[in-house]
């Protein structure tokens, strides 16, 4: 067993909240690291594709009808096969969250709108 010391207002707010939740110390730790980790991978995620979506369409379009994977906001593989992609780059980055998603390419948007006239 490893000790982790903490101040002791800290120990009773984790004591006090592990025990809300009819949980022990260790499983109320280890649902909130989790869930921290989670959100983080969550963000990473977000703001890689935030910055795909920020380059220029011209420069998404060579990669239309393909799968891009983002990292670091790095354009780091791309390829027709979403399967394919994937298992390349779970072998070479493991469960570092990685944008996976379809290239963007122009397309034609068309609105169709009816009128409605009243009489």
């Amino acid at each position: 067993m490893t000790v982790l010391q903490v101040s002791e207002t800290l120990a009773e707010a984790i004591r006090y909240e592990a025990e809300t939740r009819s949980q022990s110390v260790e499983d109320f730790l280890t649902i909130v690291l989790r869930r921290e980790r989670t959100l983080a991978d969550r963000r990473k995620i977000e703001e890689e594709q935030d910055w795909w979506m920020s380059l220029p369409l011209s420069e998404r379009a060579r990669y239309e009808g393909r799968f891009v994977a983002v990292h670091d906001r790095k354009l780091i593989d791309y390829d027709e096969d979403e399967l394919a992609l994937r298992r390349r780059v779970r072998s070479k980055y493991g469960k570092t969250p990685i944008l996976l998603m379809p290239g963007e390419g122009p397309r034609e948007v068309r609105i169709v709108s009816p009128r409605l006239e009243r009489e």
